[in-house]
């Protein structure tokens, strides 16, 4: 048992953690909103305060004979700590003056990181003094290490959207949305890099999905286990982690000069597609093969023959899983700019026109045609300067992850009902 003495410490202590934590926590989100705020004189002086309760804390620790944090966990948080306040003190113009980059916005993202680990570190330091129990201890604070590697990466995602929506609202009205940029009148419409948007999403889905769940079936259904299930594994698995100019250094060099000789919006969709086929198969393969083998022979011995099993068993009892892969897959797709930028889009472009009133009223030509596209008018905007302000910028951004969570909507709603069907 603590002492009245020892207990005192460790609060003392505990307390100092806690108490840090929170500073260090406000610090970077006033960093995230008003990054110019904060002078280098303090920096150097938070640097200062986490040096010096870092040894005072240490000097106390040996002082508590009845308890001890475990050793290992304490000492290497403790090193991350001073080498975090050295930085502030020794060098605290880190992350306040970044001239190299471009553009009115400076981010303090060394700084800013540089707190979120002080957070995290303090929190952590705080809940090894919170328990007495040493093995309680440590499965407690494991416990709410977790919470926090949810709840951290969660706060930064929030925060990305609304200081977004913060940015970018000011600029979004029906005009920005549903018209084309007017340069003479001076009023800015992204209208046709949303429609382009849309076609290269709803055009790579339409190319890969069939064939990623195509393939997924013949591989769970049909193939043998062995050698080919894991050449099309690591054929997807070295797909997906292909960087993306590298997908659109092949399109130019092997779609375009075959397709028209310029850039096109079929070859846009093609390559997406080909971006998006590795993550359907590999999801819709780990779907299709956590369906029990019950229902395939529960099926079969009804007198099913195998392929109406695969389309009225198996496939329904899959799709929440596959729309779920198929979302990541778009996630990804849809703020793509490097291949798009080589092989599908243009500034300025009219938004494609699909469909008419008049015979035949699906236009093919639309497919070859460049098309305008919100990745490709954020970097034309804030690298170039062309299409539009900052602000316009900002707006965009706010335009494309709103499309971005509609497809996500849609998707939970689709999955939502096939997991109410399913009943298992």
């Amino acid at each position: 048992m603590l002492s009245e003495h020892e207990k005192a410490i460790k609060n003392v202590m505990m307390g100092v953690w806690f108490i840090l934590a929170s500073l260090s926590l406000a610090i970077s989100i006033f960093l995230g909103f008003n990054p110019g705020a904060l002078t280098g004189q303090f920096f150097s002086a938070i640097g200062g305060a986490i040096v010096i309760v870092t040894a005072l804390n240490s000097f106390f620790f040996r002082r508590i004979e009845s308890y001890q944090p475990p050793l290992r966990g304490y000492l290497l948080s403790s090193l991350l700590l001073l080498l975090v306040g050295i930085v502030f003190v020794f060098f605290p113009d880190q992350g306040v003056a970044l001239p190299n980059l471009e553009g009115d916005i400076t981010p303090k993202l060394v700084n800013i990181s540089l707190f979120l680990i002080v957070t995290f570190i303090t929190i952590w330091e705080g809940l090894m003094f919170y328990w007495e129990n040493p093995a309680h201890n440590r499965e407690l604070a494991v416990k709410y290490f977790t919470w926090l590697s949810v709840l951290i990466p969660l706060g930064v995602l929030i925060f990305f959207i609304v200081y977004t929506i913060m940015e970018g609202s000011s600029v979004i009205d029906w005009y920005f949305i549903t018209q084309e940029t007017d340069i003479l009148r001076g009023k800015v419409g992204i209208f046709p890099a949303i429609m382009g948007t849309l076609s290269l999403i709803v055009g790579a889905t339409v190319f890969a999905v069939p064939l990623g769940v195509g393939a997924a079936v013949f591989l769970t259904e049909y193939a043998k286990r062995g050698w080919i299930k894991q050449i099309v594994g690591v054929t997807a698995d070295c797909l997906w982690s292909t960087p993306s100019i590298v997908f659109g250094l092949f399109g130019f060099v092997f779609l375009v000069p075959r397709i028209t000789g310029h850039s096109t919006l079929l070859a846009g969709q093609i390559i997406l597609a080909a971006m998006l086929l590795p993550l359907t198969i590999a999801t819709s393969t780990e779907a299709l093969s956590s369906v029990p083998d019950e229902f395939r022979n529960g099926s079969l011995a009804l007198g099913a023959s195998r392929w109406w099993t695969i389309r009225r068993v198996v496939l329904p009892s899959s799709v929440p899983s596959i729309v779920t892969g198929v979302l990541l897959g778009i996630g990804r797709i849809a703020g793509e700019t490097a291949p798009i930028m080589l092989i599908a889009v243009a500034s300025q472009t009219s938004a494609p026109n699909f469909f008419s009133l008049s015979p035949p009223y699906f236009h093919i030509s639309a497919l070859f045609r460049e098309v305008d596209a919100l990745p490709y008018r954020l970097y034309s905007i804030y690298k170039a300067g062309v299409g539009g302000s900052l602000q316009e910028a900002w707006g965009t951004a706010l335009v494309l992850i709103v499309l971005v969570l509609m497809f996500y909507g849609l998707g939970i709603t689709v999955r939502s009902y096939y997991r109410r069907r399913r009943g298992w």
